[in-house]
Parts: structure tokens; C-alpha cells; sequence
């Protein structure tokens, strides 16, 4: 037996112990919810996660030719350390997606697909690290994160807007990566050319940011109209982003053009100033409208004022906006920090800043040698 074919039995072996185990997980949960919620949505839970069950473990099966470093065509036996957690992620999204189609549960059981989503978001900043740790980076391991990280956004969206948290509008987000590949797609049947993307850490950081987003509103905490205007504020970025790689597969404009270094002048030396202006005016306002706020109001105002993790800063600002709107109406400053506090976790804090750690996960991968940030385009 050849040695490609030897490695093929053996993934196609892990393959069937993965089938097992997603066949045990969804036994288990649906006897729990059966339990826990209620016998017809446990039934509907079941028959959806086991249809994206079904669709993952077909795609994977076709893919496992796949499992090769991206400088070899020799195939690996195993699926190492980081396909595993992919695939364990891919398990949570299956079950994401079972809670569609039903409202949101009740009691302690509404936490469950925040949870979920959660723990899968978690998971996406490890599973490359293990992966370049063990040394077992495979063209089956980056066809899996990109795979989960588009269904993980459809299916949260489509909760999200299940839930009313999000308006209609707000479903084009989950679609973006549908959308793109098709017009790939009609591009190649036209025979129209497609030229290459090139790397770029701006669509990491935005697809964390939206990955964000999408956790915090799953979660029974925040409610209409914060959660519509902030959907507002997280779609548009996350949208322009995906219609400059647009213009740059199509030809419209050339990768070879400086309009990323442009991008990047603005958002890194001007934008990040004036935002953490505006957040510090509206948290001041916030803290003076409710004294109770001034604990944690004043320590995200250091934080946005002397630049300690900005983006963390822009986090705890809308958390912040989120809980003060279950008590007052919207006012101009509610808008105001949220504009802000969006913009701050999409661009950082910007010079003038003492420290932002958050930056390593968006500008180096764990497990790698430490690289140039300044040298990685917009």
C-alpha cells in the first residue's frame, strides 16, 4: 500500500470516531433539553444540528485530501491538535444552530447559545496556535477556521435577529462570505479574471470584532434600541471591508495602489484621537447623570485617556452604555459613546497610548515568530 493511501485509511479512521462522537453529543443534548426545555424544541434542536452535523461531516470528508502542509504534498496521518479543536468547534456551532427556529429559551437556558458561541469564538485564537506549536499547519486545518468562522457568523446573525436584537438589515453581516463566494463564482463562469487578495490583518481584527459583537447580544443582557444602533455601527466597517476585497479581486483597483497605506495613516494617527475625545466627553456626561456609574465610568475614562488596552476600553464603554440604557432614555451622548466605543475596538486607541497588548491578537499569531506589524497591509 502506498504511503498517501495509508495516510487517507488512517484520517478516514478519525473520521469515523469524529462521526461517533457527534452522534454521542447529540444523543446527550437532546435528552438534556428534552429535560431541561421543552420535549418539541428539543426534537427541532436535534434535527437541525444534526443537518449541520451532517454538512460539516461531508465537507470534511471531502477535504481530508487536504491535510498537508502548505509546502508539501505529503499527506499527514493524523489530524494533529489544532484540526481537533476546529472540529470540537465546529461540534459547538452545530449546536448553535440547533436554537434556531424556536424563541429564545427560558430561564437559565437563554444563556445557553451566548455560551456556546462564546466558547467557540474562544476557541478560533487557539486552534491555529496549537496547529503552528505542533508544527501541523495544513491546508485542511485553514479550510476548517474559514469554514467555521462563516458559519459561526451566519448562524449567530441569524439568532441575533430571531431574538430582535438586531433588525433585518443587520442579516446581510452572516450572508457577507456567501455573497463574496458567489460573485467569485459568477466572475469564473463569465470568464471575467479574478485576481489574487492579498494578506491583510484587517479582516481578522474585523471578523473578532464582529465574532464579539454577536456573543455580547446572545447573551439576555442588552436590548433594542442599544443593540439596533450598535448593530448599525459594527455592520458598516465589517461590510466596507468586505467590498474593498471586492474591488480588489475584481481588478478595480490594484493591491500594488497605496490607498491601504492611506487607510492605515488615518485610522492609526487621527481616528483613534478623536474617538477617545468623544468616549471621554460621553462617559463624563454618563458619570454625571449616574453618580452609581462613577466606579467603573471613571476607571474605563483612565483607561480611554491614557491608552491601557483601548480596545478593551471600547468594550467596557459599550457595556457600560448597554446597562445605562436599561435605566434612562437614548440621549446624544448614548450615541456618542457608542460611536466612539466601536470605533476604539475596531481601531485601537492609537498613538498617544501606554499600552495595548490586545493588538498582538490582531497583528501576531500565537505560536509565531514575532513579525513586523508595520510590513502587514490594511
Amino acid at each position: 500500500m502506498n504511503p498517501i493511501s495509508a495516510s487517507l485509511i488512517s484520517l478516514q479512521k478519525r473520521w469515523l470516531v469524529l462521526l461517533s462522537g457527534y452522534l454521542l453529543l447529540l444523543a446527550l443534548g437532546f435528552l438534556w433539553l428534552q429535560e431541561a426545555w421543552t420535549p418539541v424544541y428539543a426534537r427541532r434542536w436535534a434535527a437541525l444540528t444534526a443537518i449541520i452535523a451532517a454538512v460539516q461531516l461531508a465537507r470534511l470528508w471531502q477535504a481530508l485530501p487536504q491535510n498537508h502542509r502548505a509546502d508539501s504534498a505529503e499527506l499527514l496521518p493524523t489530524l494533529g491538535w489544532g484540526n481537533g479543536l476546529s472540529l470540537g468547534r465546529g461540534m459547538l456551532l452545530a449546536g448553535l444552530g440547533g436554537f434556531l427556529f424556536a424563541p429564545w429559551p427560558p430561564g437559565w437556558l437563554a444563556w445557553l447559545p451566548g455560551s456556546l458561541y462564546l466558547v467557540a469564538a474562544l476557541s478560533d485564537f487557539l486552534d491555529g496556535y496549537l496547529a503552528r506549536i505542533t508544527n501541523h499547519v495544513t491546508r485542511l486545518g485553514e479550510a476548517l477556521d474559514i469554514d467555521n468562522d462563516a458559519w459561526g457568523i451566519l448562524i449567530a446573525t441569524a439568532l441575533a435577529f430571531q431574538y430582535g436584537q438586531v433588525p433585518l438589515w443587520y442579516v446581510p453581516v452572516g450572508l457577507a462570505r456567501y455573497i463574496f463566494l458567489a460573485g467569485l463564482r459568477l466572475r469564473q463562469i463569465r470568464g471575467l479574471p479574478i485576481y489574487e487578495l492579498p494578506f491583510s490583518v484587517r479582516r481578522r481584527a474585523f471578523a473578532g470584532v464582529q465574532m464579539g459583537f454577536l456573543v455580547a447580544i446572545l447573551f439576555p443582557v442588552f436590548e433594542p434600541p442599544g443593540t439596533t444602533i450598535a448593530a448599525g455601527l459594527f455592520m458598516l466597517p465589517f461590510l466596507v471591508g468586505f467590498g474593498y476585497d471586492w474591488l480588489l479581486v475584481s481588478g478595480r483597483i490594484s493591491a500594488r495602489q497605496n490607498y491601504g497605506d492611506t487607510l492605515r495613516l488615518l485610522a492609526n494617527l487621527w481616528t483613534p484621537l478623536l474617538l477617545r475625545i468623544i468616549a471621554m466627553t460621553g462617559l463624563t456626561a454618563l458619570i454625571v447623570a449616574r453618580p452609581e456609574f462613577l466606579a467603573t465610568g471613571g476607571l474605563v475614562l483612565a483607561m480611554i485617556a491614557l491608552g491601557l488596552a483601548g480596545r478593551l476600553a471600547g468594550i467596557l464603554a459599550l457595556l457600560l452604555v448597554g446597562f445605562h440604557l436599561q435605566l434612562t432614555p437614548l440621549s446624544p451622548w448614548h450615541l456618542a459613546l457608542l460611536l466612539s466605543g466601536t470605533g476604539l475596538l475596531f481601531l485601537g486607541s492609537g498613538p498617544l497610548s501606554l499600552w495595548t497588548p490586545e493588538d498582538w491578537l490582531i497583528y501576531r499569531r500565537a505560536g509565531e515568530s514575532v513579525s513586523d506589524e508595520s510590513s502587514r497591509p490594511l
